[in-house]
């Protein structure tokens, strides 16, 4: 499998410190601020996981919460949509854990998204208001928003360039909180991909600043140049930390 992908994390015009953290098929960038997107061609392997996690700004040690998570995952192995589930559960108990002997974070969350690419069955995957499309023939979200907007969205209350809008758009309904025994929903979905398919994971850092048409618009372009038309977009507005992973499988 061949894959180009570009990849960016910063921390936006108006944060202080960036609490995302991204996986690139291994590679894991956590508390940095990258100046422009990355590029890279991957090959030689069967599957390729990309995932980015969103620190809760609100909370204390959003950025150990985002990249705990990742490293959780990036250290795990799942095939089904299933097992994700099961995933995410134990990677909550492991920063419960972490919480036992670091108090100070007691509290952090993050949101995340996730793509497992494989020849097999390919899964989209997110908690919280982190997200992934796809774009073949047109954009598809692929993914459910688990906050209060989107649940407005889902009863026709509002559309969805109105959840970038609406007030309720960052209330989530469910994250990876530690400390708390409260159940979270994950939301995972098995899929086809075929060649020249193009993926999007993203946090609401990016969605949030572009409407739908400027996102199809950058993913229509080959993936260096669209990497750089959605950071550009997005750094526009700059208001919270900006990640994101744009692929397409050759």
């Amino acid at each position: 499998m061949k894959v180009e992908v570009a990849y960016i994390t910063n921390r936006g015009k108006l944060r202080r410190r960036n609490e995302d953290s991204i996986l690139v098929a291994g590679e894991l960038l956590s508390g940095v601020s990258l100046e422009r997107p990355r590029f890279e061609l991957l090959e030689g392997r069967e599957s390729f996981l990309f995932a980015v996690a969103d620190g809760m700004g609100g909370l204390p040690c959003g950025d150990v919460a985002s990249r705990l998570t990742l490293e959780y995952l990036r250290d795990s192995q799942f095939s089904g949509k299933e097992e994700v589930v099961e995933l995410l559960k134990r990677a909550k108990n492991h920063l419960d854990t972490y919480v036992e002997v670091h108090g100070r974070c007691y509290g952090m969350g993050t949101a995340l998204a996730g793509f497992l690419l494989s020849p097999f069955s390919s899964i989209a995957f997110n908690v919280g208001d982190c997200r992934v499309y796809r774009k073949r023939d047109r954009l598809e979200l692929l993914t459910r928003d688990h906050t209060e907007a989107y649940e407005l969205y889902e009863r026709g209350v509002i559309d969805m360039e109105g959840l970038r809008y609406h007030p309720l758009r960052n209330v989530l309904t469910s994250a990876i909180v530690v400390g708390y025994p409260e159940e979270f929903e994950v939301f995972s979905r098995e899929l086809d991909v075929k060649k020249g398919d193009t993926f999007l994971v993203c946090s609401d850092g990016l969605w949030d600043e572009l409407p739908e048409g400027s996102i199809e618009r950058c993913m229509s372009l080959p993936v260096k140049e669209g990497s750089f038309c959605l950071f550009e977009g997005a750094y526009g507005g700059g208001r919270d930390n900006i990640s994101f992973i744009l692929f397409r499988v050759l």
